[in-house]
């Protein structure tokens, strides 16, 4: 694949090349998806909502390691959609699990019904970034929490894949855009990831979690 038909496809994987992102995703985002996890701080008897969870080949770990914790996944893709469903159809069938095809800003889901969203590598594709994080901000709980999982514009700038439609962030100016959509105390996270090889080319790699909370009450 050239950058940009492999851009296409972390945008919304479909056909044989979408599989074999996707999978190769699953193994690179590994740290960051565990430190946004980390970052949500879920308890038992949450609801959870994951935007763009992939093949969500990390959901059954999260499940067993999080007793009574109730997951959803959103995503674009039916291809991605298809595979988390089959990839974790005891937890689907056990009622703990369940992936929904569709769009963020026209979830079919209730607002307020979410007590954690987390989204990893998929705020890039948020244009423009208001709209989204409002609509995130709607579908949480009184109290609720938000966790975006990325990498920096300086880890990712170099890259021509990055070229095609990713809007890149360096930290602060998403906490700025999270507390313009509502969240308080907000707050940044920061670490080195080791470097990888993204389509011939070394990528060093600077993890970015950015959580927020929305207020126990109506202000």
């Amino acid at each position: 694949m050239n950058p940009e038909q492999l851009a296409a496809q972390l945008r919304c994987p479909h056909d044989d090349d979408g599989l074999k992102v996707a999978s190769s995703m699953d193994q690179r985002n590994a740290e960051v998806i565990e430190a946004a996890y980390a970052a949500l701080d879920c308890r038992a008897g949450q609801r959870v909502l994951e935007i763009g969870p992939g093949g969500g080949g990390h959901v059954a770990a999260l499940l067993r390691d999080r007793p009574g914790l109730d997951y959803t996944g959103l995503d674009l893709s039916p291809l991605m959609v298809r595979e988390a469903r089959a990839a974790n159809h005891d937890w689907v069938e056990k009622g703990r699990a369940r992936f929904l095809l569709g769009d963020l800003l026209a979830p079919p889901l209730a607002d307020g019904g979410m007590d954690r969203v987390v989204a990893v590598n998929v705020v890039y594709f948020w244009q423009p970034l208001a709209p989204a994080l409002e609509r995130i901000h709607a579908l949480l709980a009184p109290g609720g929490r938000c966790a975006l999982g990325l990498r920096s514009r300086a880890s990712m700038r170099e890259l021509p894949v990055f070229e095609h439609g990713f809007a890149l962030y360096d930290g602060p100016d998403l906490v700025a855009a999270l507390e313009a959509a509502g969240f308080h105390s907000v707050r940044l996270e920061q670490a080195r990831e080791e470097t990888v090889n993204v389509l011939g080319q070394m990528m060093d790699k600077e993890r970015l979690v950015v959580v927020g909370d929305k207020a126990e009450t109506s202000e």
